[in-house]
């Protein structure tokens, strides 16, 4: 019998291929399916997606990711979804270099927030995990539109300029972080990197 733990290390070390032949012999369709995907054959992905007739939360969520990479709408996600794999999915394809996917992925963010109106935090963390800076603050300052206090957005665009040695910057957006949530632990122990790097360059 072929191991489940094994296909999961395969997986977690972006070995999808022989990740891939495990998880079909354990008849693991979704697990099988994302392989697929991040292997860059979304075709093969839905094959495997639309084989169960009675899919789980994360199969239904491929099948829309599907068609939103290819800038189609057919079924909106879920609240639930959204905030379980959105930030997850864009992260793989920036990882596996998927960028066009990752891109059409963003273009649908409005689509998104309608499920979910943190989509653009979710978003803005996966792209700040990754390097990128500037969109970062682009998608969040879209969360803050949507609410302005919420304390974890102020703290990842105090991370970002922080990233961008904006040491200001980053103390300002922390000082909204504080303002509506004061004892976030975050926040306070970043606070404290901010100020020393404050300290030096004075």
């Amino acid at each position: 019998m072929p191991s489940l733990q094994l296909a999961k290390e395969l997986f977690y070390k972006g070995n999808y291929k022989s990740a891939l032949e495990i998880f079909c012999e354990l008849d693991m369709n979704y697990e099988a399916g994302l392989c697929q995907l991040l292997l860059g054959d979304e075709n093969k992905a839905r094959n495997f997606w639309q084989k169960d007739k009675d899919p789980c939360l994360a199969t239904k969520w491929g099948l829309i990711f599907l068609d939103l990479i290819n800038l189609k709408v057919k079924n909106y996600p879920t609240f639930f979804q959204v905030r379980a794999f959105l930030e997850v999915y864009i992260n793989l394809l920036i990882i596996n270099n998927h960028l066009n996917w990752a891109e059409n992925i963003l273009s649908a963010c409005d689509i998104l927030a309608r499920s979910n109106p943190e989509a653009y935090k979710f978003i803005a963390r996966a792209l700040f995990a990754n390097g990128y800076l500037e969109l970062t603050h682009h998608f969040i300052n879209m969360a803050k539109e949507v609410f302005f206090y919420d304390p974890e957005a102020h703290l990842i665009q105090a991370q970002t300029y922080y990233m961008q040695e904006d040491y200001k910057k980053a103390k300002k957006s922390l000082e909204y972080t504080l303002k509506s949530c004061p004892e976030y632990a975050p926040a306070l122990d970043f606070q404290k990197q901010v100020d020393r790097k404050l300290k030096i360059s004075k």
